[in-house]
Parts: C-alpha cells; structure tokens; sequence
C-alpha cells in the first residue's frame, strides 16, 4: 500500500518534468502488462526462456527506474531501458515467442509507441531508426532461418497473440489517456498563471493610474502656488530664481506622471484617439515656441522647414500628434549637446480628402547603437544607460510615442548613427478639412519672446470660489 501511495505521488509530482512523469506512469504500466503476459504464457506453456526473459523485465525496470530517479538522473534510466527494449526484450521476444505466428510480434507497436513518447530530440530519431532496422532484421531471418525462432502451434498462436493484442492495445490507450491528462493539467496551470499575470498587470496599471491623479494634484498646487512668487511684483530676485527652479523640477516631476499615467491607459486599453479640426499652423508654432526655448539655453541650433503644401486645417487628434511630436523634439533636444535639432514635414499622397504627412524629427546628438534600435521602443527601457545616466527620464517617452502612432495607424522609423546622431521618421495619414495649402510658414522666432511683468486681465474681488 506503501508503494502504491509512493508511485502515484510520483505521477502527481508537478514539480517534476512532463517527461519524467510519463516515463514513471509508462514504466508502471508496462510491468502490469508484462506481469499479465507472464501469467499467460505459464497458463499455455510458453518456452521456458521467454519466461525467464519476462521475468527479469520485472525485475530489472522497476530497479533502474527507481535507482535513477532517486539519483535524479531520469534520462539516464530512459535511454538505459529503451536500449534494453530494443536489443533484448523485443529480439527476445520475437525469437522465443514463435516470430511472426506469436504475440511478441505485437510488442513492436508498443515499442514504437513507447520511444515516441518518453524521448525527444536526436535521441528519439536515432532509437526509432534503430527499432525501423530490428524490425526489418527479425522478419528477414525469421523468413531465410526459420530454425531460429521458437515455432508455435496454431492454438498456442491464437491464444498467445490474442493476450498480447489485448495487452499492447490497453497498454497504448492507456499510455495515451494519461498523456492527454496531463496535457490538460498542464494546460490548466498554463491558463491560470496567464490569468494570474494579468489580473497582476491590470492590479500594476489601476495602481499606476490612480497614483498618478493623486500625486498629480498636489504637484499642481506646488506649481500654481509657485506661479503665485513668480508673479508677485515685490519678489527679490534671490526668490525669483528659487522659484524658476521650483517650476523646472515641477514641471519635469508632472511630466513624469503624466507619462505614467498615459502608459497605464494605453496598457489598460483606455486610450482613445479623438480627432478634431486642427490648424497645422497654429499646432506647429505652439510646438516650436517650447522647444526653441530649451533648445536655446543649451546652444542648439532648430532648423524647422514645413512643405508648403501641407494643407491649413487637418482632421486628427491634435493633443496626441503635439504630445508625439514634443517627445521626439525633447528627446533630441536632451540628447544633443551641441549642434543643431531637426524639424522637418513633407505632405506626400493627397486623396480621398486624406493627407500623409511624413514628419522627420532628426538632431547631431550621441546617436544610438545598431544593437539597441531593437528596444528603443520597450518601456522603462533607457539605452546605453551609463552613458545617460544624467539624463532625466523614465523610459517611457518613445514607448507612449510608438503606442501612440500605432493607434493612429501610422508607422515610426529610426535612422542612426552612434556618435554623429538620430533622425525619428513619423509618417500619419491625416484627414483634410480645408485643402488651402499652408504656404511659407514663418515660425524662425517663435518662443524667443517673453513678458518681463505678469498683468492680470481681470479682476473680482467680492467674488467667492
């Protein structure tokens, strides 16, 4: 009963391989089968040495399956055993057993059956090859040298076949059975892990998501209390510049979040593209007017060129291709130490009132690593991270802008040179909603303007809020 209890916890291991578990559950139930055959063949009187042969499959499996498994060299015990079944127990079996008029004829199915299953790989090939050879050996010589095969009556050959059949046919079933079970069982953990992995990333993106509405508010109460010093006209200037920093790092902290916040939603499903009428004009001269700004304090140059032909008003979602655009023009910028930062947009296919707009976003910064284009676009992905380590950032800028123009249907390729510098290259069709072209567009210096007072444009001081 021991025993009993002892094997079935073996089959029920699932910390155990696929492999290893068959390979016990078949060892089993080919010694039931064996023990079944060896009664059988004492009840007819089968030849003495087959009888022997049967008997020391007894013995001999149930040892080195255990042994080895004990040993935890399992593989060890298969290859042992298959190479026993293969150039003793069927050899012996066929000879002794009558060749083709006996039942041992019919272990060859289960031979071939047993090697498919419990081995992979080479190995696999190279013992069913070898069993392929034995077969075609022993019908060869049983066929020229009769005299070397057991002969067998034709009741004996009834009877002996008949037992073998019904042996090696619940033998196969069963072996079938079971595999398929624990093809079910594996497929069942399977599943429950991937539902556990993702109630896991939805759980990560809920968290994300309502964490960053949370840090969000008091951040813009930092920044608007903040903009209060800013415009307070008795402000030294000692407090004014503390202030500038204030909003540097307020507003860089909110931009993270706001990434965050954006990665959750993507994740979650929840980002929708909300397309209006937009002025490209007005869309681009906004954009310019940011990063020319940045891109002056560090020394860097900002080429902006727009094909003439785009047209004036486009049908998209506008806060979405700014928050593209701005990515890419940011990175740049971060990226790129001196020299200049790239804007470039050319209007190509017009048709079906749908434009396509190829946007080139390019710099002479440190340029990326052949190797590492690959994973540009993986979140909380930063490569040639020593080399950036001062850069600020989460990882998430590129992977929200690849998201972002795969829900517009558009495309983004990287060009790079490691050392000389990058060029990101969107291309978005967009719907027109007034063909007029857009001309020469003069937005050299945009950004470059800034108000020396803050003038409030109204006033209400008996109001309440």
């Amino acid at each position: 009963m021991k025993l009993i209890k002892s094997i079935l916890n073996m089959i029920r291991d699932t910390s155990a391989s696929f492999a290893e578990r068959v390979f016990v559950l078949f060892s089993i139930i080919s010694e039931i089968a064996v023990t079944v055959a060896l009664i059988g063949d004492l009840i007819i009187g089968e030849d003495i040495k087959e009888i022997v042969l049967l008997i020391a499959v007894l013995i001999v499996v149930p040892v080195i399956t255990f042994t080895f498994r004990s040993m935890h060299r399992i593989n060890i015990a298969i290859q042992l055993l298959i190479i026993g079944l293969v150039f003793v127990i069927l050899p012996g079996l066929f000879f002794l057993g009558g060749g083709v008029e006996g039942g041992g004829v019919i272990w060859f199915i289960f031979a071939f059956l047993y090697i498919g299953l419990v081995t992979t790989g080479r190995w696999r090939t190279t013992m069913l090859t070898l069993l392929f050879a034995l077969t075609c050996v022993c019908y060869v010589t049983g066929y020229y040298h009769p005299e070397y095969v057991v002969q067998h009556t034709r009741g004996l050959f009834y009877v002996d076949s008949f037992i073998s059949l019904v042996l090696v046919g619940i033998v196969c079933f069963a072996m079938v059975s079971f595999q398929n079970r624990l093809f079910r069982e594996q497929n069942e953990r399977a599943q429950k892990e991937t539902e556990r992995a993702e109630e896991l990333n939805r759980s990560q993106n809920r968290f994300f998501s309502s964490m960053s509405h949370e840090i969000r508010t008091p951040i813009n109460s930092i920044l608007g209390l903040n903009e209060l010093i800013l415009r307070e006209p008795g402000a030294s200037e000692e407090i004014v510049k503390d202030a500038g920093g204030i909003q540097g790092a307020g507003r860089m902290l909110l931009a993270l979040i706001n990434d965050i916040l954006d990665f959750s939603k993507i994740e979650a499903g929840s980002m929708d593209i909300v397309p209006v009428d937009y002025r490209v004009g007005e869309l681009l001269s906004e954009i310019v007017g940011m990063i020319s700004l940045r891109a002056k304090d560090k020394g860097l140059e900002l080429d902006v060129s727009i094909d003439p032909k785009v047209p004036s008003v486009l049908y998209g979602d506008e806060v979405r291709i700014k928050q593209i655009l701005i990515n890419l023009l940011n990175n740049s910028v971060k990226y790129t130490q001196s020299g200049k930062v790239g804007l470039h947009i050319e209007c190509g296919d017009i048709k079906d009132d749908k434009a396509t707009l190829q946007i080139s976003v390019s710099d002479t910064g440190m340029g990326i690593k052949k190797e590492a284009i690959p994973f540009l676009f993986d979140a909380f992905k930063r490569v040639d991270e020593q080399k950036n380590r001062h850069i600020e950032g989460t990882g998430l800028g590129l992977s929200i802008v690849k998201q972002l123009i795969g829900l517009m249907n558009g495309t983004i390729e990287v060009n790079s040179v490691y050392g000389e510098g990058s060029e990101f290259v969107v291309t978005l069709v967009q719907g027109i909603s007034d063909r007029t072209p857009i001309g020469e567009l003069n937005i050299r210096n945009y950004g470059t303007a800034r108000k020396n007072a803050y003038e409030s444009s109204f006033r209400a001081p008996e109001a309440s809020v």
